[in-house]
């Protein structure tokens, strides 16, 4: 729709607004030209924000707004999707120099006001359209009106370090002050001291002027081994420490990098810069994919795009990796991250695009299979993955696909990792974010209906930090994918790394070991879906301490959240305290709690969350457990009613009650399972973990006929997770046969 000036808007007041603070504000329209009855204005955003949804009936509830104009002037009013209004005119006309006023949040009926989006933002525009004469012909305003989201006060630190370093060598540190929502605490200022085992201790200064990030170039570790730096606002109890840094006297074949390789999108092209600066300057990871939807990419969106990616690469520093995500339904293929490693090339679409009109409008490629065909022997690589329609992986290419997206801000998908393994191919295991939210490599859930987890990262080994190094590493599957935690982690097969194909004579011997960002729980070795070994990394129990764990996904698709309501009821001992683990979405949340009770609503989707109970004496104690789960059943989300409704929706699902007591959790923990794909409940005392290091060594005596895949699940205590790319053993019997044939 082309921009005019049917009249205008401002926002009153403009001035900046905390990110998931309440807040009240108004939308000021003047008419420049008529609105007759039966036209109106509609005000939307350009991002997928989790802006609190209006309402207008309840005037001391949360969200309230209000649509005031001039008298003769009816004023209907409807929310559309996530944070957009629409306001119909009838009565009279709206007169040239009128006008409509919109209040988010109106407080006068006592409203504490409307939630501002979670997630920081430079420019959030509030897109103006409108309907002269009720005809349906929407035009845009020009300029529309803009406001700041900032962050808010310091309540957590990040100390972002690099994985890898040799002793005497400077290196670069993030240190990233955060809200309460992940985003830099935007006002923070004060000092924090650095130390670390080999490290010269640091003092940095940061003011408001850093926007609470800043970086340290000269951090030098002296002496090798293993170091995390440690850091502490001074003054206060913020701390934190360093993911751990393996510190070697001399640089190795490959260095360790930090990938977000599906980091998402933004809508306006003029956001792409920030995107790609806040995974260099504030995530701290070294290759980014920019995946925007290529039903809804412009060749002006693609010119953009390409032109940052040229001017953005620093090789040895920050590189972004040209192109795109192919969006394909799930009956054409599903969603596929395409990836570059020339500019230049052309998008190619699944079907004529959304919007805008600048695109192309013909159908290009139907299938992913006719993506395959376009791109075999080409210098492309495509990943499979679960996102707005999930990967199809009955099709699929390896000479193109080395490797699958198993956790994202979508939750983990175990179950797409278990059926590659049951198809026999031979593919690494990836995590990004793929977020909406311009964070890559650092994005959080927020209040958004479809994530449910923080962001997950790729760990990738390469020669060195360059676009052709990535598409080496990539095609070598030197890779591994983390829940977001940047633990150091390597397996290999008789010093095959992880990723290779490799024909044994004798029984393999498989190699691993973990550095972890948090005490670990246990380090689990697969052969294909059959656990082989298991390295259990705690000592004892927490004394009165209960954990409570759930998990799974509602479906083989897209959006498979499950949410878990519970309640506890403890007999023979008081609650003095609860914890959670993982309620990464703040629509998981403690509900009540009393000395005796606790109850729940958890939304998760894939891992493990839960809580902690701290008791004063458990000895005698009794446990009931009452839960029930609600999975998801709609078939996506979006659209405003002008096709099949896409819209999340939740259906109940098991319901259980489980009766326990301290002496059955004496003889080991308790599970009930509650379904298909993993759900099951976990009743235990707390483990006792301590060990941020882990390593096992493994032989397998069988040597079973065929390739066999070699893989590393790695648990923390805190439920965090990583996946190793599998080590290929295929026997020399069936080699030779394969040969033969």
């Amino acid at each position: 729709m082309a921009a005019s000036r049917p009249g205008t808007a401002r926002l009153v007041p403009a001035d900046d607004l905390v990110a998931g603070s309440l807040a009240s504000f108004q939308l000021v329209y003047e008419a420049t030209e008529p609105i007759q009855p039966g036209g109106g204005i509609r005000v939307s955003t350009d991002s997928d924000t989790d802006w609190g949804i209006p309402q207008f009936d309840d005037a001391a509830g949360q969200e309230y707004m209000t649509v005031s104009g001039p008298t003769g002037v009816q004023l209907s009013v409807m929310s559309l999707g996530v944070g957009g209004v629409q306001v119909q005119i009838g009565g009279r006309s709206l007169s040239a120099g009128e006008q409509l006023v919109i209040s988010w949040g109106e407080q006068s009926g006592g409203s504490p006001g409307s939630r501002v989006q979670t997630f920081q933002e430079q420019d959030r525009f509030f897109i103006v359209d409108v309907d002269l004469r009720g005809e349906g012909q929407w035009s845009s305003l020009d300029n529309p009106p803009r406001l700041s989201v900032v962050g808010g006060p310091a309540v957590a630190m990040k100390v972002i370090a690099p994985s890898q370093a040799v002793a005497g060598n400077a290196f670069r540190l993030i240190i990233k002050l955060e809200d309460a929502w992940g985003n830099p605490a935007s006002g923070f200022s004060g000092q924090i001291h650095l130390s670390g085992d080999g490290l010269d201790d640091l003092e940095v200064d940061l003011s408001e002027q850093d926007g609470g990030v800043c970086h340290v170039e000269q951090a030098i570790v002296r002496q090798a081994g293993v170091t995390r730096i440690r850091a502490q606002v001074q003054g206060e109890q913020i701390l934190a420490s360093s993911n751990p840094i393996r510190v070697a006297s001399s640089a190795g074949p490959y260095q360790l990098f930090w990938a977000d390789p599906h980091g998402g999108q933004v809508v306006l092209n003029s956001k792409i810069a920030d995107f790609y600066r806040y995974a260099r300057d504030v995530a701290g990871v070294h290759f980014v994919g920019y995946q925007r939807n290529a039903d809804v990419i412009s060749q002006d969106d693609w010119r953009v795009q390409q032109q940052l990616e040229r001017e953005l690469c620093q090789q040895g520093q920050f590189v972004p990796i040209p192109g795109f995500e192919w969006s394909g339904r799930t009956h054409q293929g599903g969603h596929h991250n395409v990836y570059f490693r020339e500019y230049d090339q052309p998008v190619r679409r699944n079907r004529p695009a959304e919007a805008p009109e600048s695109v192309e409008k013909e159908t290009e490629l139907e299938h992913s299979q006719d993506l395959f065909n376009y791109y075999r022997g080409k210098d492309v690589i495509i990943t499979p993955h679960v996102g707005g329609e999930h990967s199809d992986i009955r099709y699929h290419d390896p000479s193109l696909e080395p490797a699958v997206e198993i956790t994202s801000t979508h939750g983990s998908f175990e179950w797409m990792l278990q059926d590659v393994i049951e198809r026999g191919y031979q593919l690494g295991f990836l995590g990004g974010s793929d977020c909406y939210t311009g964070r890559p490599g650092d994005d959080s859930p927020g209040y958004q209906l479809r994530r449910y987890a923080k962001g997950g990262l790729t760990g990738i080994y390469c020669h060195d930090l360059s676009l052709e190094s990535f598409f080496e590493a990539m095609r070598a599957r030197r890779v591994y994918a983390t829940t977001g935690p940047r633990m150091i982690l390597a397996l290999d097969g008789d010093g095959h790394w992880m990723g290779e194909h490799y024909v044994a004579a004798d029984p393999p011997t498989i190699t691993a070991s973990v550095e972890a960002t948090a005490p670990l729980e246990r380090m689990e070795l697969y052969r294909g879906l059959e656990k082989v070994h298991e390295c259990p990394l705690v000592d004892g129990c927490e004394p009165g301490r209960l954990r409570i764990l759930f998990r799974g996904s509602s479906r083989k698709t897209s959006y498979s959240g499950v949410v878990w309501d519970g309640r506890l009821e403890v007999e023979g001992a008081r609650i003095e305290s609860v914890e959670t683990i993982r309620f990464e979405s703040p629509r998981s949340r403690v509900t009540g709690q009393t000395e005796s009770q606790v109850e729940w609503t958890a939304w998760g989707c894939g891992y493990p969350m839960g809580i902690v109970l701290q008791l004063d004496d458990p000895a005698g104690a009794s446990f009931n457990l009452a839960t029930r789960s609600r999975v998801i059943t709609g078939p996506g989300y979006g659209g405003h009613g002008e096709g099949t409704p896409r819209r999340i929706s939740l259906a109940d699902a098991e319901r259980a009650r489980l009766q326990v007591d301290a002496v059955d959790l004496e003889r080991g923990k308790v599970t009930l399972e509650m379904g298909t794909l993993d759900r099951q409940l976990e009743l235990s005392w707390l483990p006792h973990c301590e060990q941020l290091s882990g390593s096992l060594v493994w032989t397998d005596e069988q040597l079973l006929p065929g390739v066999q895949p070699y893989w590393l699940r790695v648990v923390q205590a805190n439920q965090e997770m990583a996946w190793s790319s599998p080590v290929f053993v295929e026997s020399a019997g069936s080699a030779a046969d394969r040969q033969e044939g």
